[in-house]
């Protein structure tokens, strides 16, 4: 359901972001990793996922009409291809039937928590800026302060207001099924949509024999990778 009321706080969904002055025309998403770029924006953060992860950008760029330019750069999210994702929803759309992102490459880019209307109004409302596996904070920053220099008027119509709920049926519907082996000898396993540690089925296996290994995270240019390591 969406709603127009300029008495709601904004930005409406949390998320990995930071707020800037909230009059200005640019929006930054970073993708799969965190950038600190030194200039004026309205929010800049991350958009690791090609569902909703997107949904939430969509939502708290449409409530600001100020918002007319997003910059999408930062490493692109491995196997989510979140910007990717996002730039096909700009340029094409979804299946109406069912929900999914035109032309999307990511692994479950489905847009079904928030209404068409929304996704029209965030087509039209900003201009997408292309910088994907740009992560150079100079180079960004120039890019923001050049968009933030012109003169642009806040889109007509005001905040487009949007009641966010994930919907779990949904979510499960979408869900990959299956995990990869971390730990096989604790039933410990790798959710590939959530990226979290839990007890579910094998899919693929980074053992085939129990052994005592160990997960290493690591943070890259690409985004955080789990390294199996025999210890």
């Amino acid at each position: 359901m969406s709603v127009e009321d300029d008495s709601r706080k904004w930005p409406v969904v949390a998320g990995d972001f930071e707020i800037g002055d909230p009059n200005l025309s640019v929006a930054i998403c970073t993708l799969g990793k965190k950038i600190a770029v030194d200039s004026e924006y309205a929010i800049i953060g991350t958009c690791k996922t090609e569902n909703i992860g997107i949904e939430r950008v969509v939502v708290n760029i449409i409530s600001n009409p100020n918002i007319r330019y997003l910059i999408l750069c930062g490493p692109e999210v491995p196997g989510h291809r979140t910007g990717s994702s996002l730039k096909c929803l700009y340029e094409h759309g979804i299946n109406e039937d069912n929900r999914r992102i035109l032309d999307a490459p990511g692994a479950i880019p489905y847009i079904e928590n928030i209404p068409l209307e929304a996704i029209q109004r965030f087509r039209e409302q900003v201009e997408l800026v292309d910088m994907m596996n740009v992560s150079d904070p100079a180079r960004i920053r120039d890019e923001a302060e050049s968009l933030v220099g012109r003169t642009t008027e806040p889109f007509p119509g005001g905040p487009f207001w949007v009641e966010f709920t994930v919907e779990a049926d949904r979510a499960v519907h979408r869900s990959l099924g299956s995990g990869i082996a971390v730990l096989p000898e604790y039933d410990t396993y790798l959710d590939p949509q959530t990226s979290l540690l839990d007890e579910m089925s094998m899919g693929a296996s980074l053992t085939l024999h129990p052994t005592t290994i160990g997960a290493e995270v690591r943070e890259t240019e690409s985004g955080t990778v789990l390294i199996g390591k025999e210890l």
